[in-house]
């Protein structure tokens, strides 16, 4: 059997990660609770993406023997950013890009800080872009991404 490790920070890991659980009857843990795990199970890892780093992915390499999957959890889905992070992580896993929701005022700590910090650098270069004061917009706003049907591709994976 399998467990579903997730490491989240606005939301979007969790809910996939329980979600998941619960379509697939496997168990669900916070990866802070991870130390509850055995290092001999076979883990389904769900992280969030920052700076395309997937957060949490180092943690789980080093406590565990065995990934059997990884899912990532950003902002924008494209193949080109789901390759980029599967480079930049040196995932060989099946990988599986999962669109989240963003709010930067569900953000904690110091990702709070410094998603307000990248915003205000960036809002003079984003009026300038084509598409930019649109993208301003969704980070000041938020941006609802959360879908449950890209966990079709994992669970179809995992059966």
């Amino acid at each position: 059997m399998a467990t579903i490790i997730y490491c989240t920070n606005s939301g979007s890991a969790k809910k996939y990660a329980e979600l998941l659980s619960e379509k697939t009857g496997l168990p669900c843990v916070d990866i802070k609770k991870r130390s509850t795990v055995s290092a001999d199970e076979e883990i389904i890892f769900i992280g969030w993406i920052m700076a395309g780093v997937l957060q949490g992915l180092k943690e789980i390499r080093e406590d565990f023997a065995s990934i059997k999957a990884v899912c990532g959890v950003g902002m924008m889905k494209s193949e080109k950013a789901a390759e980029e992070t599967k480079e930049k992580n040196g995932i060989t896993e099946p990988y599986f890009f999962l669109t989240g929701d963003f709010d930067i005022n569900k953000l904690t700590g110091m990702y709070k800080m410094m998603m307000g910090m990248m915003l205000r650098m960036m809002k003079g270069k984003l009026k300038e872009e084509e598409k930019g004061e649109e993208m301003l917009k969704l980070l000041e706003n938020g941006i609802k991404g959360f879908d449950e049907n890209e966990l079709e591709a994992v669970i179809e994976f995992l059966a």
